[in-house]
């Protein structure tokens, strides 16, 4: 293999370290020559794990692509929005439908590739209900991209299904085919979709989204953009054909979604039923966030690399109006959106994986403080995994703390975030963790939301920071 990019290929200046005189018989305690050594060891067991470090790699790596969603239920806390006992479960196995050949030659009428549709359909979310509701993706037009449809209950994210997974068509011939890039074709007699029914708790707000990533494949944790039912990427369809499968008595919503930028909503095609089916609401304000997640160690030990001794996400935050007017067959319709409105920056503590007290310090002219010691037993391992204890991505339980950053003076341009960590003891050490230069060994990095920290004593692989072709 060849490594290409920023790649891990000279090497790199050894941290300078501090020592103390001693005498025989005598030692002098000196709290910055025991953190100097600290480092330069880390650094030495960085380089034995990952290699050489390029002097221009750079450990930014978060592009912050604007993500919406609906509002929050508050701007900002001490604590999580929502409530931690929110719950959304797959109910059995993986299920399937047979649809039948007048749907999918519905869809190959009225939602032909590279038509504009947007008048097909509206932007919408749903709220839950006490029944079950069951998704079903059915059809996919001729699409590169390599996306993943999730949904959003109550601040809880779950992935439903991947691009040609479990979906198959037949043709005349008594034979069934994988789906390609190339979609469900036109001579096709019918499809065999997969089916994932779920729970949830009720009258929880619920969108839908895609994870696109343009190079056809997975390429990395972080998608190239995500599009959104509230983005006008995804419409309840209008006039849709129902799938005779579909159980008696369930109410249908068809929605069909684009990954692009040409607007013929046929990429993807899903269902979504119940008794009844979560109901449609109009969408007419989102929040926009963009996010650079920071993920540090705090040298408790030299040769950890799990990253997740401190997750905090920094965010700026925009709030848009969507303006709809009503149609004549009672629904509604967009009319125009207005320009997003900034309305601050906040911080979002996800997980605090060391045992010892840390303050994060956010902003150059005015600093934003949060303390471990605040909310927690210092000593306790939180949101990591340790002792088998699960992991919140997600949902209110993945909130160790949220705060607002005073006067907005979060520069991601420069990564003006630090911690200090104070070491076990009276006498303990303290140490100043800052976002790395290019070329150091990095005890802090940023990534984009979507990448998840590791479980404890699991080092961050390579490729986070170094493409492999």
């Amino acid at each position: 293999m060849r490594l290409k990019g920023l790649l891990f290929v000279g090497s790199m200046a050894v941290l300078g370290v501090a020592f103390t005189s001693c005498s025989k018989g005598e030692e002098l305690y000196d709290s910055g020559a025991i953190v100097a050594q600290q480092k330069s060891e880390y650094a030495t067991n960085f380089e034995k794990k990952y290699g050489p470090i390029d002097p221009n790699q750079n450990w930014d790596l978060a592009t912050m692509h604007p993500i919406s969603s609906l509002p929050s239920t508050s701007y900002a806390g001490t604590r999580g929005d929502g409530d931690a006992t929110v719950f959304l479960k797959k109910e059995g196995n993986t299920g399937s439908m047979s649809v039948e050949k007048e749907v999918i030659d519905w869809m190959h009428t009225n939602m032909k590739a590279g038509v504009n549709n947007t008048k097909k359909g509206v932007p919408f979310y749903l709220r839950t209900q006490e029944q079950t509701f069951t998704v079903v993706p059915f059809y996919q037009g001729k699409a590169s991209y390599y996306w993943e449809l999730w949904m959003n209950v109550g601040g809880i994210d779950y992935q439903i299904w991947t691009k040609n997974e479990n979906l198959t068509y037949n043709t005349s011939d008594g034979k069934s085919h994988n789906l390609t890039n190339d979609g469900v074709p036109s001579n096709a007699v019918g499809v065999t979709a997969p089916t994932y029914t779920f729970r949830a708790t009720p009258n929880q707000n619920l969108y839908f989204y895609l994870k696109v990533w343009t190079a056809g494949s997975r390429s990395s944790d972080t998608p190239n953009t995500t599009t959104t039912s509230m983005d006008k990427k995804m419409l309840a369809l209008e006039g849709a054909k129902k799938p005779a499968n579909v159980p008696e008595d369930n109410e249908v919503t068809i929605i069909g979604c684009e990954d692009g930028t040409d607007n013929d909503y046929e990429d993807l095609v899903f269902l979504i039923y119940g008794k009844p089916t979560p109901p449609i609401i109009p969408v007419d304000e989102i929040e926009i966030t963009e996010t650079k997640r920071y993920m540090m160690e705090d040298l408790g030990t030299t040769d950890d690399f799990d990253f997740n001794d401190v997750v905090v996400d920094a965010q700026n935050v925009y709030t848009q109006k969507i303006h709809l007017k009503p149609t004549a067959n009672g629904g509604w319709e967009e009319e125009s959106r207005d320009k997003p409105v900034y309305k601050g920056q906040r911080a979002i503590v996800r997980a605090a994986g060391g045992t010892l007290d840390f303050t994060v310090e956010i902003g150059t002219n005015t600093i934003t403080r949060w303390s471990k010691s605040q909310d927690f037993t210092v000593t306790d391992m939180l949101n990591t995994g340790w002792g088998g204890k699960s992991i919140y991505y997600d949902g209110a339980q993945s909130i160790l703390a949220k705060f607002d950053i005073e006067k907005n003076d979060w520069n991601p341009a420069t990564n003006n975030i630090k911690v200090t960590v104070k070491g076990k003891g009276q006498s303990g050490e303290v140490k100043t963790i800052t976002f790395p230069k290019q070329g150091e060994a990095p005890m802090m990095i940023a990534v984009d939301k979507d990448v998840n920290w590791m479980t404890e004593r699991s080092s961050v692989p390579s490729s986070w920071w170094y493409k492999v072709d």
